[in-house]
């Protein structure tokens, strides 16, 4: 009796249990999927937005566009004095491009001795570079060589002459920029000495030359007390 009792009570309770789990199991998914969140996964790259469509810059005024050449004032002082040597458009044109906004006569020295310095490495490879080339001859790489010990020892005077001018050794600055005149001509001599052979430095040489004199001819401007 008491079996039969407990069999019915099993029977009418398993629906009611079956709802319970329902109603308990589900609310619990649902809480555990709003605290966990979705299941992981690569990550995107992030969408590249286009830049925001700005209106076009103001066209430039023409007065205010750069210019290579120096302000009117600058132009005048710099004109001035290389209308002291004997190439002053050769060196408004090499002095120009370098001008800081100082057109002192020791501003001007010091840039001036800066586009030759430049010059001689321009020189020096161009030289060096004759000097591997296969096709050149023996006689010709042996010009060279003087040429390219020339250029090296004018580039070493004109930084002797840079240390003249902060010390104020006016003696030392004028032997050292005279000095960087002869190694130009050293060079040409090298190839004049062979009968017949040509100098592929001329017209290097004749720009060196031409821009050592410009500053020996400013240095000698120079006034120091």
């Amino acid at each position: 009796m008491e079996l039969n009792k407990f069999t019915l009570l099993l029977l009418f309770s398993s629906p009611l249990l079956s709802f319970v789990a329902k109603a308990i199991c589900v609310p619990r998914n649902v809480s555990n999927h709003e605290t966990t969140g979705p299941a992981l996964s690569f990550p995107s790259s992030a969408p590249i937005q286009a830049p925001q469509a700005s209106s076009p810059p103001p066209p430039v005024s023409p007065t205010k566009s750069k210019s290579i050449l120096p302000p009117p004032s600058n132009n005048y002082a710099l004109t001035k004095i290389c209308g002291l040597t004997d190439h002053p458009a050769e060196c408004i044109a090499a002095i120009a491009p370098l001008l800081t906004g100082r057109t002192d006569p020791i501003s001007v020295l010091k840039m001036g001795m800066q586009a030759l310095h430049k010059s001689f490495e321009e020189a020096t490879a161009v030289a060096a570079k004759l000097n591997k080339d296969p096709s050149s001859s023996a006689v010709v790489k042996d010009s060279l060589d003087t040429c390219l010990e020339s250029f090296d020892s004018g580039m070493s005077d004109l930084n002797d002459a840079l240390i003249a001018i902060s010390s104020h050794d006016i003696g030392k600055l004028s032997t050292m920029l005279s000095a960087t005149i002869t190694y130009p001509d050293t060079c040409e001599e090298a190839f004049a000495e062979q009968p017949g052979l040509h100098s592929p430095m001329k017209e290097m040489d004749r720009k060196l030359t031409t821009l050592a004199s410009i500053n020996l001819a400013i240095s000698a401007s120079l006034h120091w007390s």
